[in-house]
């Protein structure tokens, strides 16, 4: 097994009809019956690529015909409607604010920040490594463009947000809508 490893933007990187069903294959293995359903990935996959204009990480295992077993998407958190000050969330609550109000204290520009979406590693090549690669590659990326730092919240799975919780320099700076807690990373910390 050798993973092979893609960034760019999702535009470039999965613009078929069959990339995108390759990266909703990725999805489902990854978090089963846990996490939305293929038609709802697909829809919100669509939604990253074509109106958030996101980036992506892509791992692909060239010893298995190229086939794709990770996926790791971001953006600048000014990139998603998610983030804005004033969001209210479908669960009905406002926690933007007090989000972006905790950066700022901590003396960081909202502006050099990101988060994540549509991380995903195939069921059969966990556990090896490979979603802590495409978090360091999109890590290297974003500090040559001057974000410095990371959150993360509105989890699809508890592995999801266990996961990010373990990852270096994780600190809790409150909690998302469905009182998850966000967490915020320093980008240099996580560089591949």
């Amino acid at each position: 097994m050798s993973i092979i490893y893609e960034i760019g933007k999702m535009q470039s990187l999965i613009n078929t009809d069959a990339l995108l069903d390759e990266c909703i294959v990725v999805a489902t293995s990854s978090v089963s019956e846990a996490g939305y359903s293929a038609a709802d990935e697909l829809k919100i996959l669509k939604n990253y690529r074509d109106n958030l204009d996101l980036s992506i990480v892509l791992a692909r295992d060239d010893a298995a015909s190229n086939l794709l077993v990770g996926t790791f998407g971001y953006g600048d958190l000014s990139q998603f409607p998610t983030c804005t000050r004033d969001w209210l969330g479908e669960e009905g609550v406002q926690w933007t604010n007090p989000m972006l109000d905790a950066i700022i204290a901590k003396g960081i520009d909202p502006a050099n920040v990101d988060t994540a979406a549509a991380i995903y590693v195939r069921a059969d090549y966990k556990n090896q490594n490979i979603g802590t690669t495409m978090m360091g590659k999109r890590a290297t990326a974003q500090v040559a463009r001057g974000i410095t730092h990371a959150v993360s919240f509105l989890y699809e799975t508890d592995e999801i947000k266990t996961w990010s919780a373990s990852r270096t320099s994780a600190e809790a700076m409150g909690t998302d809508g469905f009182n998850n807690n966000i967490y915020l990373f320093n980008l240099s910390q996580l560089t591949a």
